[in-house]
């Protein structure tokens, strides 16, 4: 287990975040490397982080001076603002859970989790989760997100910590998704 501990994103972390989030973003790592420790599709700006904070808090993990992983929130309300995230808020809309349809539930995304390398297998993306199940679970009944299907290292994260694949789909440009939801009710 990591000796980190989770607290919130401040802004004068921004430039930090944005930093990791590039180092991870799968046009800027290797095919090896996103084959085995998983990888980041989206690349969020630094406005739209303003946005997503301005809803709610935005668990962050760091060690002594470094931010070692992040787990961003986005309210479906705050998906109206943020274009990227359009196609799965309204998708959600049209799914079910356990039996119950989406839109009869609260429920908020996981806009993006990362881990730094070398802090990874050590129980921060666990952490980062639970600390999210901790802040958010007396308000939303569910979390979602969305999982390229090539990254099978962060299927195996998300399935481990409790989320189930509600749907599957093939955008635009022929890559598999993930529609996957974590159920607290």
């Amino acid at each position: 287990m990591s000796n980190s501990n989770p607290t919130i994103l401040q802004l004068a972390e921004i430039d930090e975040l944005l930093a990791l989030q590039r180092s991870n973003l799968v046009q800027h790592i290797d095919v090896f490397t996103a084959a085995s420790q998983g990888f980041l599709t989206f690349e969020y700006s630094e406005p739209v982080l303003l946005r997503m904070m301005q809803d709610m808090p935005q668990p962050i993990s760091r060690v002594d001076d470094e931010m070692i992983g992040y787990a961003l929130a986005i309210t479906r309300e705050a998906c109206q603002d943020i274009e990227l995230m359009h196609p799965l808020a309204e998708l959600t809309q049209t799914l079910e859970i356990n039996g119950t349809k989406m839109s009869a539930l609260k429920y908020y995304f996981m806009g993006q989790i990362c881990v730094k390398d070398g802090h990874r297998g050590k129980g921060v993306f666990d952490m980062l989760y639970e600390h999210h199940r901790a802040l958010f679970s007396g308000e939303y009944d569910c979390l979602v997100t969305e999982i390229a299907a090539a990254n099978l290292r962060s299927q195996a994260a998300h399935d481990r910590v409790g989320f189930e694949v509600i749907h599957v789909y093939t955008d635009h440009n022929d890559k598999e998704w993930q529609v996957v939801a974590w159920d607290w009710r």
